[in-house]
């Protein structure tokens, strides 16, 4: 039987609250058990269980193993950890998760969101601001690496019982379980766990490389003296490369929408605000011309692709402005966040073997978006 570990015990900072007793899982098909060994035997702190899916002869379902895995919460743990097979997890992961769990003990913490997501974009907004922690503003759950306080964990199966069909996925019923019981659901700007991108059981290698949004080699240390959780940025726009259909997008908060957020395109979004396609594209141009080895760069990723990426990442700077003001580029994870929007909106239409080196190239025309972006949004 897993028990919780006995690593040095954490508090949430400024108060009395009880020590943080983590109980740790890793899902996996049987078909990749040999993975999530591994990833036990390279981990021993955090005492993990494994756990496969109970019909490893059926389609391969992550909601059917994640039902067991939710379940299986250690006795006399206050937090519950599911690890999907595939997480790389970042180093001092034990010491830095539990120091996460005490500064929210009462969130849904994901440790992971993929560098392509709409939540990777909240995480580039608050990394810009300074912050520790963004909002989560998909339409499911990040879940590769997830921690719910114990009640919370044992209470997911009564709901996926009742409320879910085989052929739902795992992240969309967690998302939809922790909305019913109005849970905050919150992932780290610096991301504690990457993804490994092995083949998928469930088809989604159509969708590319599926990377972290934010993942430093060292992160900064939480503050220990604040007296109170920090507050998260809130985000009525969200800007977003729809890499699916490589265009740049936007998510506007709609109580009518079915899932809150409605869908518009973002140059649309930025035209309400009294910032025309005309004026975008223009800086793009002269972004061009200050871009180093630009002829390398057009040899790679078209201008129709380049206009898209610019586009959301100018309207990034928008929203940034609105939220907070100027974003603050000298932050300690701005850069690490912003340099992945590219590659991930263009995983599906980059080979992977190129997507590091277009991403660097590509990173100070984000910076430079951004930072016009936030110069417009100043006058708007």
């Amino acid at each position: 039987m897993n028990t919780p570990t006995d690593a040095p015990a954490h508090q949430a900072p400024g108060t009395d609250a009880p020590e943080i007793r983590l109980s740790t899982v890793v899902m996996a098909h049987p078909r990749r058990a040999a993975a999530a060994r591994e990833l036990c035997a390279r981990h021993p702190e955090l005492d993990a269980r494994l756990i496969t899916d109970p019909d490893p002869e059926g389609p391969p379902s992550a909601l059917r193993t994640a039902r067991l895995a939710w379940q299986s919460v250690a006795p006399g743990a206050t937090h519950h950890l599911v690890l999907q097979d595939d997480a790389i997890l970042a180093p001092d992961f034990a010491e830095r998760v539990r120091a996460l769990v005490a500064d929210r003990p009462d969130a849904s913490l994901s440790l992971f969101t993929e560098w392509g997501s709409r939540t990777a974009n909240a995480v580039r907004v608050a990394a810009l601001r300074g912050d520790t922690w963004a909002p989560v503003v998909d339409d499911y759950l990040p879940s590769v690496a997830l921690v719910l306080p114990a009640p919370l964990a044992l209470g997911f199966e009564e709901y996926a019982a009742a409320k879910t069909a085989q052929e739902d996925t795992d992240d969309v019923a967690l998302l939809g379980y922790l909305a019913a019981a109005g849970t905050e659901t919150v992932v780290p700007v610096a991301n504690l766990v990457d993804h490994a991108n092995p083949a998928s059981l469930v088809g989604n290698d159509v969708m590319g490389p599926r990377s972290a949004a934010c993942f430093p080699a060292t992160a900064p240390a939480l503050p220990q003296d604040r007296p109170r959780p920090q507050e998260l940025v809130h985000l009525d726009t969200v800007p977003y490369f729809c890499w699916w259909e490589q265009l740049a997008v936007a998510y506007v908060r709609d109580a009518a929408a079915p899932d809150g957020w409605r869908r518009v395109p973002a140059e649309d979004a930025l035209l309400e605000r009294g910032i025309t396609r005309e004026h975008v594209v223009g800086s793009l141009r002269e972004a061009l011309d200050r871009l180093p080895h630009r002829a390398f760069v057009h040899d790679r990723v078209s201008d129709v692709l380049l206009t898209e990426i610019w586009t959301t990442a100018y309207a990034l700077g928008v929203v940034t402005r609105e939220s907070s003001g100027a974003p603050d580029f000298t932050a300690p994870l701005a850069r690490t966040a912003l340099a992945t929007l590219a590659p991930g909106g263009l995983r599906r239409v980059v080979p992977a073997g190129w997507l590091p080196a277009v991403g660097e190239l590509l990173a100070p025309l984000v910076a430079d978006a951004v930072a016009c972006g936030a110069e417009a949004g100043a006058g708007s």
